[in-house]
């Protein structure tokens, strides 16, 4: 029987191969579990519309000359205007509720505190979800999202109340987190190396129409009460779909479930059609695996180390900003009444920028990719600013389109690189404070867009040092092209092509092979035979990251250049 030994990839693709049925699965669960995310309207409530299928009813001890949406005028007094008090809302273009209180019709700064509470619940969401998922798994986090996400739909649809209402627009908020990033948490960890940068776009594309089609879609509908009501009839399909989501099998084998690892693999195998030996095990390729499996966790552990530190800060500084300049020309772009006449160009210019980009992927690190849609989003958003006011071909805010398309694709990127940077323990808890600080940022963003407290030259300076910062951020983060994803903190510099601590080995066939004889060297060492091996436990210590690196770098061109010159 022949013991197979994850030497360059994880045990899953080992078994499994690069892709196959069970992996498509999976990422298409994950892009159809991760939609809700479209429909949390109240994250940018005050750009939506008024509804429109509301009827205000008028009080019956007034002849009424004219009613609006949010005001009542009398035939006796025209001058006089009163204010609406009691509506009908027509649900599913159905049925007729009564409500006494409608939020449009409220001070215009309940809106905006409407945004602000919703942002805020997808704050403490997403580290919360982070937390759980790290703990208990990304499987039970998602289907607590889905089970509350639907009951607080169905509440929020019925509700009549102001108070209720925005504890609610936070509870949904807080609990809806999940959808945002947990689906590709799992995608990464299934993926192959050559396949999660292809796998990894196709489950961002919820969030690629989130982006791009929420505010247009939630304007199209009668009311938010009908809107509420379609997201809850999803989420019911949603919750059915949850069965064909597994728990990711290397979060299992890292918390010692490896019967359920097994089971997991097992399962998969047969959908993909590999044959599988019928006493299938799983087990670590070495003693240095049981260190690695009882790393410490705690917060002070972790920033014991430079380089963990040095990824978490330019992580959640990339992702503040980046949603902070995104936010702002998102909110500039959609502001007025005709936005929905941009989105034909925003789809465009969205899909023109990312077609480009996945080819130049072949040819170009994600990094480099990355640097250039910055510096694309942070010129035309200066455009926009300078030049406006003209009209180009009859097209106004085009440069305003095009830095948010390019804006939308660095977001996409950022998805894509983030969580293949930090280990299994903490993955999904770093990858959640990243969805948290941008949740901050864009706060931030709004109200400077809300009171506009900047000149036109003090907002050129603000686009051109903040893309001057992300650049710089994003000039240390590391590669993370064809590389494995690091199991433990340990393995988190990505440095020397250094073998993960964390190695699995499967009794996989029943035929001998090649790496029968390399694990039989590279394993327990029964033999007491000392080889020298590339990935050997004596490892090299990690080099540390940042600019220090570079600063490092440069000094020894330069005296290079010197002793050169010298002889």
């Amino acid at each position: 029987m022949s013991i197979i030994g994850t030497i360059y990839e994880d045990v899953t693709t080992e078994v499994l191969g690069n892709i196959g049925i069970w992996q498509w699965l999976v990422v298409v669960a994950s892009t159809v579990l991760a939609v809700p995310s479209m429909f949390n309207q109240y994250e940018d409530m005050f750009l939506l519309k008024p509804s429109l299928e509301v009827i205000c009813i008028p009080p019956e001890r007034y002849e009424v000359l004219n009613a609006s949406l949010c005001t009542v005028t009398s035939i006796n007094n025209a001058a006089a205007q009163l204010k609406c008090g009691k509506w009908h809302v027509k649900l599913f273009w159905l049925i007729w509720l009564k409500k006494s209180w409608l939020v449009f019709c409220d001070n215009k700064m309940k809106l905006l505190s409407t945004t602000m509470i919703s942002r805020m619940g997808l704050m403490f969401g997403c580290v919360m979800f982070g937390l759980i998922a790290d703990s208990c798994g990304r499987r039970i986090a998602i289907a607590i999202n889905l089970f509350v996400d639907l009951c607080m739909g169905l509440i929020m649809t019925f509700c009549d109340s102001q108070p209720w209402f925005q504890l609610l627009v936070f509870l949904k908020s807080l609990f809806g987190a999940a959808t945002l990033y947990m689906g590709l948490v799992i995608t990464c960890e299934i993926a192959s190396n050559r396949w999660r940068s292809r796998l990894n776009a196709i489950a961002s594309v919820p969030q690629l129409l989130s982006m791009t089609c929420m505010l247009p879609l939630a304007n199209a509908f009668p009311n938010l009460e009908t809107y509420n009501f379609m997201a809850t009839l999803l989420s019911v399909l949603l919750i059915i779909i949850l069965r064909w989501i597994p728990e990711s099998p290397q979060w299992l084998l890292y918390n010692r479930k490896i019967i359920k690892a097994e089971k997991i693999i097992y399962e998969a195998a047969k959908r993909n059609g590999t044959s599988l030996c019928e006493d299938f095990k799983i087990r670590p390729v070495n003693h240095r695996a049981y260190h690695c499996l009882d790393e410490i966790r705690t917060c002070s552990g972790i920033f014991t180390r430079h380089n963990v530190r040095v990824l978490i800060l330019v992580s959640l500084l990339l992702w503040s900003l980046t949603s902070f300049q995104l936010s702002y020309i998102y909110a500039n772009v959609f502001k007025e009444d005709k936005s929905n006449q941009y989105l034909f160009a925003l789809m465009s210019s969205v899909v023109g920028l990312v077609s480009l980009t996945i080819l130049l992927s072949r040819k170009i690190l994600m990094r480099h990719l990355l640097i250039l849609n910055i510096i694309i989003s942070g010129i035309s958003a200066s455009a926009e600013v300078t030049l406006g006011h003209i009209t180009i071909f009859h097209a106004p805010k085009i440069f305003s389109i095009f830095a948010l398309a390019s804006g939308i694709v660095v977001y996409l990127l950022l998805l894509n690189i983030t969580p293949r940077l930090f280990a299994i323990n903490i993955r999904a808890t770093l990858f959640g404070c990243c969805h948290a600080i941008g949740q901050l940022g864009s706060m931030f963003s709004y109200l400077l867009f809300v009171f506009q407290p900047f000149s036109n030259e003090v907002s050129i300076v603000k686009d051109v040092v903040v893309t001057a910062v992300l650049i710089s951020l994003s000039l240390i983060l590391l590669d993370v092209d064809g590389r494995e994803m690091p199991d433990v903190i340990d393995d988190m510099d990505y440095f020397l092509e250094l073998s993960k601590p964390l190695r699995w080995a499967t009794q996989k066939t029943n035929s001998p092979s090649h790496e029968e004889v390399e694990m039989r060297i590279y394993s327990f060492g029964s033999g007491g035979r000392q080889v020298s091996h590339p990935h050997s436990l004596d490892r090299l210590p990690a080099q540390r990251i940042g600019f220090g690196k570079f600063r490092r770098s440069l000094f020894a061109n330069i005296r290079r250049i010197f002793s050169r010159n010298s002889d």
